[in-house]
């Protein structure tokens, strides 16, 4: 599976923050989990990706092009979503759309309203007069509607009820399903987003602090859930944000085939399980060990 974005060691100096010597790739046919907490720099690096920034060091690749090269090109089959977009408040999505179509070779008008109304977005309404949600809903339409071949989004879910984060997450599915395209997304929550991307990145203070294959890091992130005194201490020990609870104790371990030899007569007897890690909690940890 070839590449179709390439960062390498961008760097973006702000006053009180630094993006630092950050690399990454994203697969054709893919998509990619940008994780992070609020401030990690996760809205700095998709604004360098999408090119809306530019970075002080480093170097972007997308399509094997480059943007000081070629940047419409590159933009024309690139969709961005802001995380907070810049619309013209007070005029209506139908003109945001005419606005729009003609910065884009491929623009699909009939697939753009198409999508307006399974998201439930009147085009005849002012922009000012929309919810959150559904300006990003507005965004996430504009994005889709001209043939990008990769798609940035910076928070897509931010504001989205459970039925339309569930209709996006279809929508990101369908998107990469011929093999070709692909999806980079940004997030300070999972909201269903780790059910589908399939190379998770976990930004902290403008670094990564882990990029792994989803299916491989999931393989290694368990709870290991156990009663009092069935784990000698020294396995407690190499447990993290354990739990002491009145029916039995809990931890989380990022290396379980390491342990797995050490849990197996405590497994076998009963008195310790394995659960599967969230991404959330493989987060959350990562983020407070940092």
């Amino acid at each position: 599976m070839d590449t179709i974005l390439e960062a390498r060691d961008l760097t973006k100096q702000y006053e009180d923050f630094s993006l630092s010597g950050v690399s990454l790739e994203v697969r054709r046919g893919s998509i990619a989990g940008l994780f992070g907490p609020n401030g990690a720099g996760k809205t700095t690096l998709i604004k360098i990706l999408a090119h809306q920034v530019a970075a002080q060091a480093g170097s972007v690749r997308v399509f094997g092009l480059s943007y000081e090269d070629r940047e419409r090109d590159i933009k024309n089959r690139v969709g961005y979503v802001a995380q907070e977009p810049p619309f013209y408040m007070d005029k209506t999505v139908q003109w945001t759309a005419r606005f729009v179509a003609p910065y884009f070779a491929r623009w699909d008008g009939a697939g753009f309203y198409g999508l307006l109304e399974d998201f439930r977005v009147n085009p005849l309404k002012k922009v000012k007069h929309l919810s959150g949600g559904q300006k990003k809903l507005l965004s996430l339409a504009l994005a889709l509607s001209h043939g990008a071949d990769l798609l940035v989004l910076d928070e897509p879910t931010a504001g989205l009820d459970v039925v339309y984060r569930r209709v996006l997450l279809e929508r990101l599915r369908a998107f990469v399903a011929d093999g070709e395209r692909s999806v980079i997304v940004a997030s300070h929550v999972t909201d269903g987003l780790d059910q589908i991307a399939e190379d998770v990145y976990i930004l902290n203070e403008g670094r990564f602090v882990m990029h792994e294959d989803k299916d491989e890091l999931l393989s290694k992130w368990k709870w290991i859930h156990f009663r009092d005194g069935a784990l000698a201490p020294a396995i407690v020990g190499r447990l993290s944000n354990v739990q002491r609870q009145p029916f039995g104790d809990s931890g989380l371990t990022g290396d379980f085939p390491a342990l797995r030899e050490a849990l197996a007569r405590a497994l076998s007897a009963g008195d310790a399980k394995v659960e599967n890690a969230k991404l959330e909690d493989i987060l959350v940890s990562l983020i407070k060990g940092a």
